[in-house]
């Protein structure tokens, strides 16, 4: 018994009677633990909404690894869209670069006759 029901019991004991205190004490002490122990359910159940147990935790990492396994879908088809953008840009700048490099050379061809023509 506790300090409390220690001296409750002996105010009861000069009232009712060693027996009768005895069995009030016991009482209160049984409804005071059923009390306790309904106490403690409660707040568990409370406190399990609120927090995240080991299931929650692993439906949250299961989310977390489809979430990352789609997003390396999405990246891999970027990655394949850029190399076949760059791909595109590398033979349009090649193809651009060849009519330059012609008409340049035609220029000049056009330049050196027309000098040769002109010294002559």
């Amino acid at each position: 018994m506790g300090a409390n029901l220690v001296e409750l019991y002996t105010h009861l004991e000069e009232k009712l009677g060693k027996e009768t205190a005895k069995v009030l004490v016991e009482a209160i002490e049984e409804l005071t633990e059923e009390k306790r122990n309904s106490l403690k359910f409660e707040l568990k159940e409370e406190l399990l909404k609120e927090v995240a147990t080991k299931e929650d935790i692993k439906l949250l990492l299961e989310k977390i690894q489809t979430l990352e396994e789609k997003m390396e879908g999405k990246m891999q088809t970027l990655e394949e869209r850029m190399e076949k953008k760059l791909e595109q840009t590398k033979s349009e700048l090649l193809k651009w670069l060849i009519v330059l490099f012609v008409g340049q050379a035609t220029f000049i061809v056009g330049l050196v006759f027309t000098l040769v023509k002109l010294l002559k």
